[in-house]
């Protein structure tokens, strides 16, 4: 939750999916082996039937009200929402996610706010596990005696499962696609399921107390490696994949062993609240994101604060506990249709008065007390009343939003900006560029005798300037060319430095990076220090770099604006253009998002970059200009 509300600190937050991964791999292989080992079989059935009944009916509540709410604060997501939600009922969500370039890491710096069902990618990976492991496993105890085979071919799955996300990763580009995958993120699953296959929690929970000793140690040092993962890992790391997460995953394994023990980790985990916790982490999951996002498109743009993520905890944690409550624990006891049957009776009770009502075996008793207190029955029974009428209500708008003719979720203005920066950064692309050698700067690149003795700071010709940038910039696009035409322009939605690195040393190794080069990235993720350093070596030292500072409500805009600026102190080939202090002055030329620019802000864009190649220009070549006798 603090890695999805924008924690700095938690930047790699995102690997407390694979701690549920393995998690889950673990007590969903041990609760199958023991009942192969008790029965001789697989009751694949029983198995699913169970699955279904625990994780279908809070799933449902959730993509009802969420649709609603969705229908009422953010019209304009509903044709995404429709193709989401017969994702999320199919559990495909993770393929939906990749085949429409879903972007993971950069859910809050989009055109528009994230969506409310983007989370349930995990949840569609767990289900095609819980699908596809059963059945593996069936083969694995049928033709397989040895638990050392067992665990080595579902180790070796994993391995598999690492392979092939190290195979389709692509340095550079956005992860989103590799760590979406069933195929490439199985690895953290399938370790959960070889540690049950090696130590079965019934053995764990009964090692000596030597054993469980050295069973803490290791917990403990898996403790410390996911803290320290978590702290300094990032989604745009290329260690992460697949080398971070399966780290992730064997530190996640000693964890849960050692919990699942009878030592200290054990007694730590087993404390009242986090056991209180535990049983609704389902529902905390379910409904955390869809807060965030919702919250997010209530309050619009602008940094949230502190308050703003303790009000979005605490609403989750309500939710989850209600779901616990009402939904979940009922349906798990009694069953779903005896819940059902449960509760339309006590419906039925409030229009007939008080009675008897029977569910089964399980009495649910109005008697004669209750006859002698009137008032205290309507008030009771006005609870079911008013469920029924909010889940009528909710099923109604949830209906209404999901057919109504979609509305657009950009302004208009905005949408034709970046349709005709996308034209332009097309041009670009396609060939018509001016090569220029890397140790021979344009000849505009001097300044002028006249300009020298007017003091004038050096006029930069959009031939001597390549521009590589984001949202932004694809927004800036036109005011960018009439500022400096000829300049060529290569800018992406949603693109991340690392991508942009890789795009300077293409055009670098292919002759075309011209004498001046603008960086305008960070909107959708961070900026490290590693990056910086791997762009001043891509240009080599006789080119000038300028860097554009990032503006908007992004967690991540301090953080890159500090190493922007620091990469700009301490090189003199590489300047500040000052993006952040120039539309702070005047966030009224901003669309509502509070990030890209509007025509007016794009002028100013534009003004601030040139003002900064100027100053570039000017700094690096003050020899030029002839010495006064």
């Amino acid at each position: 939750m603090g890695f999805h509300e924008g924690a700095s600190e938690l930047s790699g937050g995102f690997l407390g999916v694979d701690i549920f991964f393995v998690l889950s791999g673990f007590l969903i292989t041990d609760l199958l082996v023991t009942r192969y080992d008790a029965v001789g079989r697989l009751d694949l059935r029983d198995f699913w039937t169970r699955r279904a009944r625990r994780l279908l009916p809070p799933l449902a509540v959730m993509l009802v009200v969420v649709t609603a709410a969705a229908s009422v604060i953010e019209p304009t997501q509903e044709t995404s929402l429709r193709l989401a939600l017969l994702a999320a009922v199919t559990y495909t969500s993770n393929w939906y996610q990749i085949l429409h370039h879903v972007s993971y890491f950069a859910a809050f710096s989009q055109l528009t706010a994230p969506a409310p069902l983007d989370h349930l990618w995990s949840l569609a990976i767990e289900e095609q596990f819980y699908l596809i492991w059963p059945l593996i496993l069936w083969f694995l105890l049928f033709r397989l005696n040895g638990r050392r085979s067992r665990v080595t071919v579902t180790l070796l799955a994993a391995a598999a499962s690492a392979l092939v996300m190290a195979l389709q990763y692509a340095p550079g580009g956005d992860p989103s696609g590799v760590y979406y995958g069933t195929d490439t993120h199985a690895s953290a699953l399938l370790i959960g399921a070889a540690l049950a296959l090696a130590y079965p929690l019934a053995s764990l929970a009964s090692l000596p107390a030597a054993q469980t000793k050295r069973l803490d140690a290791a917990g403990v040092a898996g403790l410390a490696v996911l803290a320290w993962a978590i702290g300094h890992f990032s989604g745009n790391d290329p260690a992460v994949y697949p080398v971070g997460l399966i780290l992730a995953a064997v530190a996640a394994a000693c964890l849960v062993a050692a919990a699942a023990g009878n030592g200290v980790i054990a007694v730590i985990t087993s404390l009242p609240p986090l056991r209180w916790v535990g049983v609704r982490s389902y529902g905390m999951y379910l409904w955390h994101w869809p807060v965030i996002a919702l919250a997010a498109a209530l309050a619009g743009s602008g940094p949230t604060s502190a308050w703003t993520w303790v009000i979005e905890t605490g609403v989750t944690i309500a939710l989850a506990a209600a779901s616990w409550r009402f939904i979940e624990t009922p349906i798990l006891q009694n069953g779903l249709r005896a819940t059902l049957r449960h509760w339309h009776q006590q419906l039925a009770a409030v229009r007939t008065g008080p009675a008897d009502v029977r569910i089964g075996q399980d009495d649910v008793r109005i008697g004669q007390d209750d006859v002698r207190t009137g008032p205290a029955w309507r008030r009771r029974g006005s609870v079911p009343v008013a469920v029924a009428a909010a889940t009528v209500i909710a099923v109604v708008v949830a209906v209404f939003g999901v057919v109504r003719p979609p509305q657009s979720a950009t302004p208009a203005g905005l949408l034709r900006q970046v349709a005709e920066g996308q034209q332009i950064s097309a041009a670009s692309e396609s060939g018509r560029t001016v090569k220029t050698a890397a140790h021979k700067p344009a000849a505009a690149s001097s300044p002028s005798a006249a300009s020298c003795r007017s003091g004038q700071q050096p006029k930069v010709s959009g031939d001597q300037v390549t521009a590589v940038g984001d949202s932004i910039m694809v927004a800036s696009a036109a005011a960018l060319a009439a500022a400096m035409p000829g300049i060529y322009i290569d800018a992406q939605v949603g693109r991340q430095m690392q991508s942009g690195v890789a795009v300077i040393q293409r055009l670098a190794a292919a002759g075309t990076l011209r004498h001046i080069v603008i960086i305008g990235l960070g909107t959708n993720g961070d900026v490290t220090a590693d990056q910086i350093r791997q762009l001043r070596q891509a240009i080599g030292p006789n080119r000038d770099l300028i860097l554009v500072n990032t503006f908007g409500p992004m967690p991540w805009e301090r953080e890159d604006n500090a190493v922007l600026a620091a990469a700009a102190r301490q090189s003199g080939q590489v300047e500040l253009a000052n993006w952040n202090q120039a539309i702070a002055a005047d966030p009224s030329l901003l669309w509502p998002d509070g990030i890209h620019p509007q025509p007016s802000g794009a002028k100013l864009y534009a003004r601030v970059v040139l003002a900064a190649a100027r100053a570039g220009l000017s700094r690096a070549q003050p020899s030029s200009c002839p010495r006064p006798h």
